[in-house]
């Protein structure tokens, strides 16, 4: 048997004095750790149709429910539950309005919250809000409980807006997503009101929100408005799946570099910033080479980093190596998963 490399993740400064040079030695081509049969999760994936892999078995199982055919699909959580977003195509870059399908069991049939042009989790987890089309370029903001019951029929949006999260300072959207021209603002879903409004919002929490700057990051702390800058952990590489959480107190950012040292090697770097402390983490064994179509990160429920590739692996903060379990991942996936209990 292999031995297994012993990596510790380092922790470093968020304003480091200068920058951290570009690797010279190519990256690993595996995710280094301990192999692991058990990982004590589930992954609900993006794939097509939308399917739920037991790493610990290794099955990789259809989601029921799902409508059939030519179908782009997408998969967030809210609170525990996976919500899957799959939409018809109806040309080669045009998409309908997703079916929205809530999963209580993603073994059993789901519950149907109709169709949606974007949808972002509420702040007390139980229910999501809406971007609803009502046909002839009209659309409407909604609130809905997870098991379907509306707050009312809501009120009149853009088309072109997007939900993205809502916390107890107000509601996260794009505005003209999809254009040179997006914004993203904090609103009041009541009124529309705007609260903050920022270029680009990497993620947003109870109590903070990560912003993108031109050279660095920055933390504005939504309790005082107090913005402090943040520098990159990395030379190189853009910030791509950028996930909190579930406590808040902390994001994992996934660095890619999609031509690693001028070559045709792409690779993900993982990265961990306390929002408290402002200082950032290195994973274990990253950077690795990996497609980053494919790479994605989230966190469990007992605070557990995921980092799915070729293989899916997790990681505490106080440990030093990843847990491997190698299960074989679906090649057609996006970088978004969802981890649910072992049921």
């Amino acid at each position: 048997m292999a031995a297994v490399l012993l990596l510790t993740g380092c922790t470093v400064e968020a304003n480091p004095p200068e920058a951290v040079p570009e690797p010279t030695a190519p990256p690993a081509s595996k995710l280094e750790g301990i192999p692991v049969d058990y990982s004590g999760f589930r992954l609900v994936m993006a794939t097509s149709p939308p399917s739920m892999l037991d790493p610990a078995t290794g099955a990789t199982t259809p989601l029921p429910g799902v409508p059939g055919g030519d179908r782009v699909n997408d998969v967030i959580r809210v609170g525990k539950f996976p919500v899957v977003l799959s939409a018809g195509r109806c040309g080669p870059s045009c998409l309908e309005p997703s079916e929205v399908l809530v999963y209580g069991d993603p073994k059993n049939q789901p519950w149907r919250l109709g169709k949606a042009r974007s949808v972002a989790p509420a702040a007390d987890e139980s229910g999501v809000w809406l971007i609803r089309d009502d046909g002839d370029d009209l659309c409407r903001l909604q609130y809905v409980s997870l098991l379907g019951v509306e707050r009312g029929r809501g009120r009149p949006a853009s088309c072109t807006m997007a939900v993205r999260q809502e916390v107890p300072q107000g509601l996260l959207i794009t505005v003209n997503t999809g254009t040179a021209t997006a914004e993203d603002v904090l609103i009041d879903p009541a009124t529309g009101r705007a609260v903050h409004q920022f270029p680009r919002v990497l993620a947003i929490t109870k109590e903070r929100m990560l912003l993108a700057e031109l050279t660095e990051f920055s933390v504005l702390d939504l309790r005082n408005n107090q913005r402090t800058p943040v520098k990159l952990p990395v030379a190189n590489g853009k910030p791509g799946p950028v996930v909190p959480s579930r406590d808040g107190y902390k994001v994992a950012v996934l660095f890619g570099d999609p031509a690693w040292a001028g070559t045709a090697t792409q690779t993900a770097d993982v990265w961990v910033l306390a929002l408290d402390t402002l200082t950032w983490t290195h994973a274990p064994s990253t950077p690795i080479a990996t497609e980053l179509k494919r790479a994605a990160v989230e966190w469990t429920e007992d605070d557990s980093l995921v980092l799915a590739t070729d293989v899916v692996a997790s990681w505490r903060l106080d440990r030093p190596q990843w847990t491997v379990v190698k299960t074989p991942l679906p090649a057609e996936r996006n970088q978004r998963v969802v981890t649910i209990g072992q049921g």
